[in-house]
């Protein structure tokens, strides 16, 4: 496991449990303490997280818009890779659904230079402004509760709105991606409204560095068979033979 995977995964657990204790991260990690702290050490000094005996936390004020951005850098060159083979696949006065990710976050950058003409909807006010500085897109917000760690709307509201929405294509991304049995996210209310755009669109398009494969977590998104394309980083076996042409690398 890279640098870069080792600290997004320390991210993530800290994301789903608040707080950790150092010696059952370095063996969640199968890594030794002197990395780790190594690792911990380069989180510490972004402002990401906080230090206390024998343990690590969620840096309170880094659930904002730095966070945001400080998760995007995270394998950025895989995201990039991704988010340029993804945008072949749009075309002018589309209908499409970008999730909450910094996956998508990038491929709307793109979008909003590279194309024309869209209707697009998010639950990512970051992915909203990046979309908006192209006047060509109309760009709607599913509305709700903010969560300002990552600038995420969730709870019933944009539930419902998503619920009576329909869009040709939708961009998605995952915590984790299983070649037995598809796509997880760490937390339910992610989960939950990407189950409801996936029950009203035309095609799912999973959108998923190398880093998150062969893995698992709590909330199941999209078995295989649901999947339209699945766009990654790099040539992998296990995906060629589950998707076939459906496989974009």
């Amino acid at each position: 496991m890279t640098k870069v995977m080792r600290q997004d995964k320390i991210l993530e657990i800290l994301e789903r449990e608040k707080s950790v204790n150092i010696e059952d991260l370095a063996e969640e990690l199968d890594v030794s303490m002197v990395t780790l702290r190594r690792d911990i050490s380069e989180l510490y000094k972004k402002g990401l997280i906080e230090k206390f005996y024998g343990g690590i936390r969620i840096k309170k004020n880094s659930l904002s818009e730095a966070r945001f951005f400080e998760r995007m850098k995270l394998n950025q060159d895989k995201k990039e890779k991704i988010a340029e083979l993804a945008l072949k696949f749009i075309n002018r006065d589309s209908t499409l659904f970008l999730d909450a990710s910094s996956t998508s976050y990038i491929l709307a950058q793109k979008i909003a230079q590279k194309k024309e003409f869209l209707n697009i909807v998010t639950n990512n006010l970051y992915t909203a402004l990046a979309l908006s500085e192209n006047p060509t897109h109309n760009v709607v917000v599913a509305g709700g509760t903010l969560d300002n760690k990552n600038g995420v709307t969730t709870g019933v509201i944009p539930e419902n709105m998503m619920k009576e929405i329909r869009v040709e294509k939708a961009f998605f991304s995952c915590s984790a991606f299983s070649f037995e049995e598809g796509a997880f996210e760490h937390l339910p209310q992610s989960a939950s409204i990407k189950k409801i755009v996936g029950e009203n669109c035309n095609e799912i398009y999973m959108l998923v560095d190398s880093s998150k494969f062969g893995k698992k977590s709590i909330m199941k998104t999209f078995e295989i068979e649901e999947i339209d394309k699945f766009i990654t980083d790099t040539y992998n076996e296990n995906l060629y033979k589950i998707f076939a042409d459906r496989f974009v690398y």
